[in-house]
């Protein structure tokens, strides 16, 4: 089931607000379970953004690299990033006692890598392009990266309504899921 304009805007719109610590907005998004499902839909509007961000990557490697192999790997990397984590938060939100927050998180949560990626891809192209040189990119890009850090901490505090260690786990698991399929990709090229 394909969200509504409306649903879209409103959730994109409430990620945003997120982003700002503000936890009002948290009411915008349905979370009920076909909510939930639909919040998916993220993948789509995200996967321009990320194909970009691959292609100016694969264009600026050092090293040759298959570009169907490449395609391949990376199109297998961003559908598991998309479904490994949530799968995992099922698990932990019953461990944590949140299992009646899990639909509201993982609609933010989903929602919200909207906004990540449109934080992240303008860094992206410009650091990797060179227009934007390495010794202003590389701040600039651990800046964006702290902030998105901060950003996810506060969707796990304030959906599951858990501590503020509590959710700084669940940020580092997410990180962690990150690095191994992003590893793992690599290693498909």
């Amino acid at each position: 089931m394909i969200p509504s304009l409306r649903e879209i805007v409103l959730s994109v719109y409430a990620a945003a607000r997120l982003a700002r610590f503000d936890a009002q907005p948290l009411a915008y998004f349905d979370a009920s379970p076909a909510g939930v499902f639909r919040s998916f839909f993220a993948a789509v509007v995200v996967a321009p953004f990320y194909a970009l961000t691959l292609a100016t990557r694969f264009t600026a490697a050092a090293d040759p690299v298959d570009p169907m192999r490449f395609a391949l790997a990376e199109g297998i990397a961003y559908v598991l990033s998309w479904v490994a984590f949530p799968l995992m938060m099922v698990d932990i939100a019953q461990a944590v006692d949140r299992p009646g927050r899990l639909y509201l998180y993982i609609c933010a949560y989903n929602w919200s890598l909207v906004v990540q990626n449109a934080l992240i891809l303008p860094i992206a192209v410009l650091v990797t392009t060179g227009i934007i040189p390495p010794d202003i990119g590389q701040p600039l890009w651990l800046t964006a990266i702290a902030a998105i850090t901060v950003y996810i901490w506060f969707i796990a505090r304030s959906a599951l309504e858990i501590s503020s260690l509590m959710a700084v786990g669940i940020v580092v698991l997410d990180i962690i899921v990150s690095l191994i399929i992003s590893a793992i990709a690599g290693r498909l090229y």
